[in-house]
């Protein structure tokens, strides 16, 4: 399958300082929803290079998998959009900050990160809002080949639909980037205006932070027990004599 953002594109787009002011928000907003999941394996694949909020993960193993468009350089591994190499049920976390954006079939993205994901496994879905001031001039910039403009938009509800044909059990949609890519007086001023508005419902985001849940039984193995002989079995006059006699 063929990305849909070319390489050359999103190493553009990355260095600008409206994708680090981005970044730089969406790793705090990250950093706080990954302290409350556990487990042992977490997974990251997205748009940032150097995801150090994957350190503040209580899961203990956490890397970086990347795909085609990304910087082979900065991450562990790299896998195809459609087909990751990893196993079934082998990941308690993915992360995927923008990378339903990035490709050419997100729901298949969706459907790989179901297949690693062990029952009770948690999935956390970063995204552009297309029903936002992001989507008005992203359909303004339809004939641009460049990130962020050039992004296949999945909706926040859309992507609910989704995983629960899926199995998966939303718990929460937070919407951020309400002023991104916007510019209010100062960068700091910026920043600090989508951060106190993280979560305002009421007010258009340009970006979302679903988080998600696996709910699919997971198959327990069976372990034999000690079989042990009823309550006052032990005490049968003919059981005693059995016992004397070897």
């Amino acid at each position: 399958m063929g990305a849909r953002v070319k390489s050359d594109a999103y190493r553009n787009w990355i260095a600008t300082r409206s994708a680090r002011r981005l970044l730089s928000l969406e790793a705090g907003w990250i950093r706080e929803v990954l302290v409350d999941l556990h487990g042992q394996h977490l997974m990251y694949s997205g748009v940032d290079n150097t995801p150090r909020f994957l350190k503040r993960s209580r899961m203990r193993h956490a890397f970086n998998m990347g795909m085609t468009w990304t910087d082979s350089n900065a991450v562990d591994g790299l896998m195809a959009e459609d087909a990751w190499p990893l196993a079934d049920e082998s990941l308690d976390g993915v992360v995927l900050q923008h990378s339903l954006d990035m490709c050419a079939r997100p729901h298949q993205l969706v459907r790989e990160a179901a297949r690693v994901l062990q029952p009770s496994g948690y999935l956390v879905v970063v995204g552009f809002n297309p029903h936002s001031v992001f989507g008005a001039v992203k359909l303004a910039c339809t004939l641009s080949s460049q990130v962020p403009w050039v992004c296949n938009c999945v909706d926040s509800r859309r992507l609910r639909d989704w995983l629960t044909l899926l199995d998966f059990r939303v718990e929460s949609v937070t919407s951020v980037a309400h002023l991104w890519p916007l510019r209010l007086l100062t960068e700091s001023a910026s920043r600090r205006f989508d951060r106190v508005f993280a979560g305002r419902n009421w007010l258009p985001a340009n970006a979302y932070i679903l988080v998600a849940r696996k709910t699919i039984p997971g198959r327990t193995p069976s372990r034999q027990r000690r079989w042990q002989l009823p309550p006052g079995f032990a005490s049968n006059p003919a059981i005693a004599r059995v016992k004397q006699q070897d």
